[in-house]
Parts: C-alpha cells; structure tokens; sequence
C-alpha cells in the first residue's frame, strides 16, 4: 500500500470514529439509564464497528489490483483472483448471516434492549460521515 492511501484510508477512519461515538453513547447511556441499556448500546456499537471493519477486508480483497503481486504474470493473478474473489463473495454472505442470525438470537432471548442496540448500531454511519468529514478537512498535497 502506497503512502498515500495509508493516509487516505476512510474507512480505518470510520471505524475508529464509530468506536469512539459507540463509546461516548455506551458512557452516556450508562449515566443516564440502566446497565442492560448501556450494554446494549455498547453491544450495537461493537456490531457496528466489527461489521465496518469485515466489509472492508471483503472490498480490499475482491478489489485488489494487479499491481499488488508483481510477481505472478497476468495471468496467474487473474485465475487466482476469480477464486479468491469467489471465496470472498461466499464469506460475505456468511458474514450476513452471522450478522442477522446474531441480532435475532439477541432479541429474541432478551439479552439486549432493542431501540438501545439499533442506537448502537447507528454509529456505523455517524463514523463513516465522521471520516468523510474528518478526510475533507485535512489539507491537500
């Protein structure tokens, strides 16, 4: 990875954002309800962040250029990449699973509150604003 899309890379941004925002509304939930809401807003948050930060293993992964491997010729990239890009696409949908099989078995158990976590999982594009803006402030070479 190049210097500047390390210092280009939004989404690393928007996880920490979505994590910091998680952690301010776990606190203020804390301090202004009980601990199963504050749990909650936590557990959505961590959802949240850890769903940002699989989906975007999942794009690098699919996306990722030939220039990455200068190693193999065109081809080889190509054949190996239709079959990482397949095992990618079928992890994804497992991910999906795993995330809404999650949720249901935490609802449907009452281990979390439900508006609580739905807060918490609304960091996920409060941290991606916050990066777009964070990114949009920083100065242009």
């Amino acid at each position: 990875m190049s210097d500047q899309e390390t210092d280009r890379d939004d989404s690393k941004t928007a996880a920490i954002a979505a994590a910091v925002l998680g952690a301010i509304l776990s606190v203020a939930a804390a301090s202004l309800y009980d601990g199963k809401t504050a749990m909650s807003v936590a557990l959505g948050a961590a959802i949240a962040v850890a769903n940002l930060l699989t989906m975007r293993a999942i794009v690098r992964a699919i996306l990722q250029s030939p220039e990455d491997d200068e190693k193999k010729d065109e081809r080889d990239h190509k054949d190996a990449g239709r079959r990482g890009g397949a095992a990618w696409g079928v992890f994804a949908v497992l991910k999906l699973f795993i995330l809404f099989g999650g949720i249901w078995l935490l609802l449907t158990k009452g281990l979390v509150a439900p508006i609580p976590l739905v807060v918490g999982y609304g960091v996920l594009p409060l941290g991606i604003a916050a990066a777009g803006v964070w990114n949009g402030m920083k100065t242009r070479r």
